[in-house]
């Protein structure tokens, strides 16, 4: 498994929600203002094409961290 960079995410302010981008596969993360995921989104690249050495528990994981470290730091 290929370890997570946090080049590998994009972090967006969207409409009162925080979107984190995994850039490789395009799988958007929704987080509302209180830090919970408000939704997912499914991937940009189809399944066959999927790059498979990344966890995608690690990836959700990532993402809910960068959400909650943008929150911090736009308030």
């Amino acid at each position: 498994m290929n370890a997570l960079k946090t080049d590998d995410f994009r972090v967006e302010r969207q409409d009162g929600e925080w979107v984190v981008t995994f850039t490789p596969t395009g799988a958007r993360f929704f987080f509302g203002a209180d830090g919970m995921e408000t939704r997912a989104s499914e991937s940009d690249v189809p399944p066959e094409d999927l790059p498979m050495d990344f966890d995608p528990l690690e990836v959700e994981r990532m993402a809910a961290r960068l959400a909650y470290l943008a929150q911090g730091h736009a308030q």
